[in-house]
């Protein structure tokens, strides 16, 4: 970060957190390979996906990326899966007809 113009002294200042959070930046950012991996990784799955015969299994980006797609996209645990599948099924739920919110408690 020298060379962005800070000197010794302004990054002895900067704590742990904010530290933590460029160094992200610059690894998952701009100048980071992140969007790249992303764009291609689509990319190929969609031409692979084109390109197969029609009785195989589909690629997958997580097929394409192998470790690297934990890392840009990390697993959600289990009470944040649940949370989602919740929220999923009560936004399904709103659609229907004569719905009503109070039949169904926060919990």
């Amino acid at each position: 970060m020298i060379f962005n113009g800070h000197t010794h002294d302004s990054l002895a200042d900067i704590d742990d957190i904010t530290m933590a959070q460029i160094q992200t930046m610059y690894a998952d950012g701009m100048i980071g390979n992140r969007a790249t991996l992303e764009v291609l990784g689509s990319l190929t799955a969609g031409v692979f996906n084109y390109m197969r015969q029609a009785n195989s299994r589909p690629y997958k980006l997580a097929n394409i990326l192998g470790s690297a797609y934990d890392y840009i996209y990390p697993p959600l645990s289990e009470q944040d899966k649940k949370a989602s599948v919740n929220n999923s099924l009560l936004a399904f739920m709103t659609q229907a007809p004569d719905f009503k919110q109070d039949r169904f408690k926060n919990g």
